[in-house]
């Protein structure tokens, strides 16, 4: 059998859009399972790695993976709107901290707070941002815009270390 998986957000007030959509819905046979829903790409690795988690699921509750493709271009813009959306969030909360960590390089070389216990400090941080970063980078498959900014924010971050490291040995 083939399903039809449908996935919409309204805004919360007024409440009738929602219940309207709800109802609408439940005329055509919808159900709606207390699931939690993610959407991936369909590819050998992610696959892969998946089979393992939807096993770990399944050992205690219902899991299932349904392979979707989107009804028309309107569904296909619809949701890479969203995808992207969802990206971007990510990637702007990484552009933040990395503006919070020049901000403190400076700050601390304003100070004169420059020293060997600070400078081991800011690299374990700039790690843990790098991380992070990667981790966002490597599951963009869309591409989004964001990741650019980023990716220039992090070469500043990691100059900005190297001369603050170079000042405090």
């Amino acid at each position: 059998m083939k399903l039809l998986v449908v996935m919409y957000d309204v805004p919360e007030k007024p409440s009738r859009l929602k219940v309207s959509a709800w109802r609408k819905l439940k005329k055509l046979g919808a159900i709606y399972p207390k699931l939690s829903i993610c959407v991936l790409p369909d590819t050998p690795e992610v696959r892969e790695k998946l089979e393992e988690v939807l096993g770990e699921l399944r050992r205690v509750s219902a899991a299932f993976a349904l392979k979707a493709e989107p009804l028309g271009e309107r569904d296909s813009a619809a949701a890479l709107g969203v995808l992207r959306a969802a990206k971007e969030r990510e990637y702007r909360e990484i552009a933040e901290e990395c503006r919070e960590f020049l901000e403190e390089i400076e700050a601390n070389i304003r100070g004169g707070n420059v020293s060997q216990e600070e400078a081991e400090e800011l690299s374990e941080a700039f790690d843990s941002l790098k991380e992070w970063y990667e981790r966002v980078r490597g599951t963009d498959w869309l591409g989004v815009e964001a990741g650019k900014e980023v990716e220039e924010l992090m070469k500043k971050c990691e100059k900005a270390l190297e001369e603050f490291v170079s000042l405090a040995l």
